[in-house]
């Protein structure tokens, strides 16, 4: 079929294909599917918006990209980026720019796999997707604004700030999960709800070691450690596992 420049349903059916034609093993059934006239429009200047933010803020997307793959290896390296300044930008401008792909691509699956509920359009589902994940991390920092306060160890608000640096690395993972699944084509995107689960969980383990490390030798005792774990991280990865697999 032919296309004309501004023609925007082709060029969002090429990138992102399955914002049309849902694989039929994981598609709503028709009784239940409700009808998305803005998906197409909606994926299309969300698409626009990513691509605009990359070309202004290439440069510390990628030095932010490199520090965070690095912090993963050293501690030094990995507090080193919540003391200084620059380094800590570069990994906000990645962390918003990933958060921003990451709402769209669950916005579509969820789309696909009705995981939010089939009566929400795409729009709805990138919107609310997007805001959730600044809220929740909006109240984390004023929790452990709180227990930094209570306590009075600024460990609590470091840990706060690296949580930032292993979501990025949590976005990467997802991403190429996503690519390994999109390159084989008989593999059903449905598929992405277990890789989005199973590379958090194993993000998360390698996140609450290595804020062990940094939390024991400044004074935390071991029954503080554990209970802001139940309450401030093992909680909310249970209730994203309650929406996803209810």
């Amino acid at each position: 079929m032919a296309t004309f420049p501004g023609d925007t349903t082709a060029l969002v059916d090429t990138l992102w294909p399955e914002s049309y034609i849902a694989l039929q093993e994981i598609e709503a059934p028709a009784s239940l599917a409700v009808a998305d006239p803005y998906r197409d429009i909606a994926n299309f200047f969300i698409i626009i918006g990513m691509v605009i933010y990359l070309i202004f803020a290439h440069r510390r997307i990628l030095q932010g990209t490199r520090i965070v793959l690095h912090g993963i290896f050293s501690q030094k390296k990995l507090i080193s980026i919540e003391t200084q300044k620059n380094l800590q930008v570069c990994r906000n401008s990645l962390f918003i720019f990933l958060t921003i792909c990451a709402s769209f691509i669950f916005a579509n699956i969820a789309y696909a796999t009705r995981i939010i509920g089939h009566q929400y359009t795409v729009p709805l589902k990138f919107a609310g997707i997007a805001g959730c994940i600044m809220a929740f991390f909006l109240l984390r920092h004023l929790a452990f604004r709180f227990l930094a306060w209570v306590n009075r160890n600024s460990v609590f608000r470091l840990a706060h700030l690296i949580s930032y640096t292993y979501t990025c690395i949590w976005y990467m993972a997802v991403f190429c999960c996503f690519l390994v699944i999109k390159a084989i084509p008989s593999a059903p995107m449905g598929n992405m709800r277990y890789c989005i689960i199973y590379s958090l969980l194993a993000v998360m383990t390698i996140y609450f070691y290595a804020i062990f490390k940094i939390f024991i030798p400044k004074g935390v005792s071991h029954f503080f450690y554990i209970l802001y774990l139940c309450t401030l991280e093992i909680l909310p990865v249970a209730l994203l596992l309650h929406l996803n697999f209810n």
